[in-house]
């Protein structure tokens, strides 16, 4: 796989309600790296995941210009695979038919659809659990399975929108290594919106920090820090704390 570059320049985006403007985002300025992980923090309703379905295609910014590779983004596109806080698996359909629903519009025939299936269902640990529906395994292992169906068709950059959030803590940990492992095996540009600054530091080369609505990039942090890292390294205390201080709690109170 080969990752995409992913660039907004001067970006702006409002919606109506209720016979008002609401700007989501304004003046949004971010290059993310080929194969770099970004993840995206900042209070609810702040643009987060306008952010993300800007660069998915599902939206288009009032101005400004949203790019992969240097190529305007018009439509959503097999370069890119989203994973959403719920999993979104047809409980009619199994884990194997599930991840190959991403493959409906690929050229490849038959049979290399069915290895890349199987493939990808052994890349997130699920090999014996291909047959199974949806209400037949755990929570995690769905989202697993929403991990695989975006990565099955190979896209260049993978969007996380809040993947972890309805987990409990000991599930969200281990997939969150397990995240980890994926993408170093995939290697995509990775754009992750998460609440928890704890994973924010744990998962990122970068965490971009959010203002409060409209949102606005308040702060790009680097996370120069080796992998892989012990959750109790002092220094991503002290890189949450960092976050948790650009944060605008009165602005948060009034939402």
């Amino acid at each position: 796989m080969i990752a995409a570059s992913i660039e907004l320049n001067g970006v702006n985006k409002s919606f109506a309600l209720n016979g008002e403007r609401i700007d989501a985002l304004r003046s949004i300025d971010l290059f993310a790296r080929p194969g770099e992980f970004v993840c995206v923090v900042g209070a609810s309703g702040c643009g987060k995941s306008t952010l993300l379905r800007l660069i998915l295609g599902l939206d288009h910014a009032d101005a400004g210009r949203v790019s992969i590779d240097g190529k305007p983004v018009t439509a959503p596109g097999p370069d890119r695979g989203i994973v959403f806080q719920d999993h979104r698996l047809f409980p009619w359909l199994t884990v194997s038919e599930n991840i190959a629903l991403a493959l409906h519009a690929s050229d490849w025939d038959a049979s290399e659809r069915r290895r890349r299936v199987r493939e990808h269902i052994d890349l997130v640990g699920l090999g014996r659990f291909g047959d199974a529906l949806p209400d037949q395994i755990s929570g995690g292992m769905a989202q697993r399975a929403a991990i695989a169906r975006a990565l099955v068709a190979g896209p260049k950059v993978l969007l996380l929108d809040e993947p972890l959030g309805a987990l409990d803590a000991l599930t969200r940990h281990y997939l969150q290594d397990e995240l980890l492992r994926v993408w170093q095996a995939e290697r995509p540009t990775v754009i992750m919106v998460t609440h928890d600054i704890d994973e924010a530091v744990y998962l990122g080369d970068r965490v971009i920090v959010m203002s409060s609505r409209p949102g606005r990039i308040k702060k790009s942090i680097d996370i120069d820090l080796e992998r892989p890292r012990r959750r109790d390294d002092l220094r991503l205390a002290a890189l949450r704390n960092e976050i948790l201080s650009l944060f605008d709690w009165s602005a948060i109170a009034q939402q």
